[in-house]
This record gives C-alpha cells, structure tokens and sequence, in this order.
C-alpha cells in the first residue's frame, strides 16, 4: 500500500512535545495526589436533567477502585439486561471514587431497588428518562482532589495561584495520558498512518490514535499561539462564541478584542480534519508548521481525515467553581468544574509544577479512560 508520509524541511519529532509550566511567576504548591482513593474523587455532571418518566432508568452509581467497563458488568447482572443495551455518557478512572450515570431499559430490568451490587458500587439516584444514554451526553464533571506532601509555604501559596489560575485559566492541553505508557501512542498512531492501516476498516483503536495525532497538533498549535499572546486576537484566528459551538473566522481583530476580553467569544485551535473550520493568516501559518514538524503532508493529513473528522478545541481552560482548603494535617484540598473533555491532571500541574500521570521513567501513571476527563476517541469539542 501506498506510504501517506511526506518529506518536509524542518526537523521532525515523533514524540510528544513538552507542555509549558504556567503561572510560573507565583510559588507552587509542590506534593502530589494522596494514595487514597478518596484523595481523587470525580462526580459527573449530566448534559440534562432526566425528566422522571420515560423508558429507560437512570441510576447513579458511585465506584470505588473500580472501572466503568466493571461498573456496566455488575449493572447488567444485577438487572438482568444484556450489558450492550446499557447506556453511560463518559469514563471514569479506576483508582478514584467516581459517580457517573447509565441508562438502563426499564421494560426489560429488575426494579433498581431489587438489585444486589458488589461492595465497590453503591446506587445513589434513581428516576426515569426516554432515551439511552450515550458518549458524550455529559457537561463535565466536578473534582475534588487532596494533596500531599506540599512545599513549606504551600498553604500560603494556595490562593494565590488558585485566583490566578480561576482567573486567566490555562492551556487547554491534552494531558500525558493521552500519550500512553512511555508515551509511545502518537509514534505508534503516526507509523500506522504511514502504512496506511489508520481509517475506518482500523476500529476503535484506530479511531483513537487518530485522535492521539490530533492531539499532538493541537498542543504544538496551542504552545505556538500561546507565544504570541492567548489574549490578543490575530487576523485569521478561529473564534467560539460563548454558549454555543458556533464559530467564525476574526477578520478585525482590533474590532473583536473587547469581546475576547469580555469573553463572549473564546480562541481555537485545530483538531484537524476536513469538518475543521479552517483559520487563515498568521494562525493558518502556524498550524502549518505544526503539522510539518510532524512529518505531515496533504496526502497523510487526507488518509488522518478518514479516521478524524475534525473540529476546533478552546485553546484556554478555565476551571469554574474552584474551592480551595488547607487542612491540619498539611494537605491541601482543591475542588473545581471541568467541561467535557478537559484534564483534571492540567490543574494539578499547574499547581504542584509537576504532572501527576508522569513518573520518574517517563511514563503515564493511568490510561486515557478518562478520570473524568477526555474518552471520546474523536477529539471532542469542548
């Protein structure tokens, strides 16, 4: 078969590249996440409220060092439904105490208060909707997150970043884990693109380390923009507006720049794709050079285009509802808001100074099932 990969000038690199520090003018907390399970605790956040009647329940569940492909096994048997007909909106990690919502088909399943769970799962809401849930069908989530073994002055150190952080936001980057152990994902995506076995005959693992090579541009893209400024607007820039998934391409930025900083419209980057709304000008430039130094021409960005369909991903996060506590024991206690498709572990980097999936070898400490966050294999919007 035919090779996608195409010579270019400048020096290609095939591993993930290194996310910037932020906010690197105020002092870090330092520490980590406690080993506890209860250190690392993610409630889901539904997309909608269930209407209370329907064909369907929707139960709550919360786990605890458990997954969510083991929380739909234990479901289905406690219910009697086949597992493929249940319904969830999102993956939780397993070393954490999660809750999430499944559908379950009401006609065909035992009343939720006859079920028998195992220890690890505990249902906390019951009630009623007419459709299946499904991926994607979910807000965000909520956080809590205890840290340990912080920095001497690290308590007098907390609100002042947190306000920072609450206030500017940061880089709205794809986290380590989206990389893999030793983070091999995106070399391994990039070879199977060459050989072009990336597409739709590739299945589920296809579809994802095609979003792992999204992924990687976009966080080149982001790291690029963000050296010229994430709160100024350039000609060609690609903007969200807020509330909604509608976007439009800066022609003024001069005309636009009270907006960007009332945030009523919100800077994007490329998940590239031939659904991407393209950028044009400096911004067009520079996703150019992204995808350059990754060794990738039109005839691999077409054979990507297969498997990822493309879209546009805010290029700044900006955690909502961020809470903040020192407790006796020195640990510190974070709580806040991620939308849909956010890190967590992007938070907590940049308020430790360390990534928390990233060990001393180099490689993640979890896999990209989510911790609440991004699952969708597509690279979804935020």
């Amino acid at each position: 078969m035919e090779s996608t990969s195409e010579p270019s000038g400048p020096a290609v690199s095939r591993t993930p590249a290194a996310v910037p520090f932020e906010h690197e003018d105020l002092p870090p907390l330092g520490g980590q996440i406690g080993p506890a399970p209860e250190d690392f605790v993610v409630d889901e956040m539904p997309l909608y409220a269930a209407s209370g009647q329907g064909d369907h329940w929707y139960v709550r569940l919360r786990k605890r060092e458990r997954t969510t492909a083991e929380l739909r096994t234990a479901v289905a048997a406690a219910s009697g439904v086949p597992e493929r007909e249940l319904g969830h909106a999102g993956m939780k990690d397993k070393q954490a105490v999660t809750s999430q919502w499944l559908s379950v088909p009401a006609a065909r399943a035992k009343p939720p208060a006859e079920w028998q769970l195992p220890e690890a799962f505990t249902l906390l809401d019951v009630t009623r909707h007419g459709n299946k849930l499904r991926i994607g069908h979910l807000s965000g989530n909520r956080f809590k997150i205890r840290l340990v073994d912080v920095m001497p002055g690290a308590r007098d150190a907390l609100a002042p970043l947190c306000e920072r952080i609450a206030a500017q936001g940061i880089g709205n980057y794809f986290g380590s884990q989206r990389f893999g152990l030793g983070q091999r994902n995106l070399e391994t995506g990039l070879i199977l693109l060459e050989r072009g076995r990336l597409g739709p005959r590739a299945g589920q693992r296809g579809k994802f380390l095609s979003s792992v090579i999204q992924s990687e541009i976009f966080n080149r893209y982001l790291t690029l923009r963000s050296e010229l400024g994430r709160d100024r607007l350039l000609p060609g820039d690609v903007v969200r507006l807020e509330g909604s998934r509608a976007l439009f391409v800066v022609e003024d930025a001069e005309r636009e720049a009270a907006r960007l900083a009332a945030r009523d419209i919100h800077l994007t980057g490329p998940m590239l794709g031939p659904k991407m709304k393209e950028s044009q000008g400096r911004p067009r430039e520079l996703e150019v050079a992204v995808t350059e130094s990754l060794g990738l021409g039109p005839a691999a960005l077409s054979a990507l285009g297969r498997s990822a369909p493309g879209t546009r991903r805010d290029l700044i996060l900006r955690p909502e509802a961020l809470d903040w506590r020192a407790a006796e024991d020195g640990s510190l206690t974070v709580e806040f808001n991620l939308p849909a498709g956010a890190y967590a572990s992007l938070i907590i980097r940049a308020l430790t100074r360390q990534d928390p999936w990233l060990g001393a070898s180099g490689e993640a400490g979890a896999s990209d099932e989510g911790n609440g966050e991004d699952a969708a294999a597509g690279g979804a919007e935020s």
